[in-house]
């Protein structure tokens, strides 16, 4: 928690206190009358779970708000995040839902979604799912995005988004070239537009529009403009179907 958070804590922990201090002691005082240090102190000591419950709801207060606002930052800005024209998807371009997810392939909540993403992805041929690869939690990242850039400029995205993201330990930049010659990729092309600039400015693009829309954690589902709070696959089909 940094200090501006434990600032905010203490203070809602004050005015929690100060609400039951007042509560317990309206027989004793005034409306007007001041609130006792001392006495604060001493219900503070008898009673530390006034202080458990101000910190947990606290930090629920900014869990709601944090969600509040991403929601309105997803909408707001949900065509550029839908219909960049150079973003990595699959399914119709102009289909009537669409999925969109942030990830790393160094991450291991996106590791346990990968086959829930295959999977709606086969059942779900008419909606558009869009793939976003930020490259920030481990060096081999970039390069695994890098490659399945490459990949998607020979059609074939989902066949290496999925083996590299179901690697079994740690991803490699030889694992990753060697999950593209299984693909059936054409090497040459491949090795071309791994470091190509257009290839960069796809990761750079992606990384600029996570900040902008504080995509703080990979795994971040986003259907139609709206933010995913499950990645169960039957929460997310019924979401799907939902808009249906």
């Amino acid at each position: 928690m940094n200090k501006s958070s434990l600032y905010l804590s203490l203070l809602a922990l004050v005015v929690s206190a100060i609400a039951i201090v007042m509560a317990t002691k309206k027989s004793e005082q005034t409306a007007a009358a001041p609130i006792n240090g001392d006495a604060l102190s001493a219900v503070l000591n008898e009673n530390p779970q006034i202080i458990v419950d101000a910190l947990q709801r606290y930090e629920q207060v900014q869990r709601e708000a944090q969600a509040k606002e991403a929601a309105r930052l997803f909408m707001e800005n949900w065509d550029e995040i839908s219909n960049n024209p150079n973003a990595l998807f699959v399914g119709p371009k102009d289909a009537k839902v669409v999925l969109v997810e942030f990830f790393d392939f160094s991450c291991g909540y996106c590791k346990r979604l990968a086959p829930t993403i295959e999977q709606i992805v086969k059942a779900n041929p008419d909606i558009k799912v869009v793939f976003k690869p930020l490259t920030f939690m481990a060096p081999v990242s970039k390069y695994a995005a890098q490659a399945v850039i490459a990949a998607q400029e020979q059609g074939k995205f989902m066949e290496m988004y999925g083996p590299m993201l179901k690697n079994s330990g740690l991803l490699t930049e030889e694992k990753v070239d060697e999950y593209a010659k299984k693909a059936g990729l054409d090497m040459d092309k491949y090795e071309e537009a791994l470091n190509a600039e257009e290839t960069n400015a796809i990761i750079q693009d992606v990384a600029a529009l996570s900040q902008k829309v504080q995509v703080h954690g990979v795994p971040t589902l986003v259907l139609n403009g709206s933010p995913l709070q499950t990645i169960d696959p039957e929460g997310i089909q019924a979401a799907i179907d939902a808009l249906k």
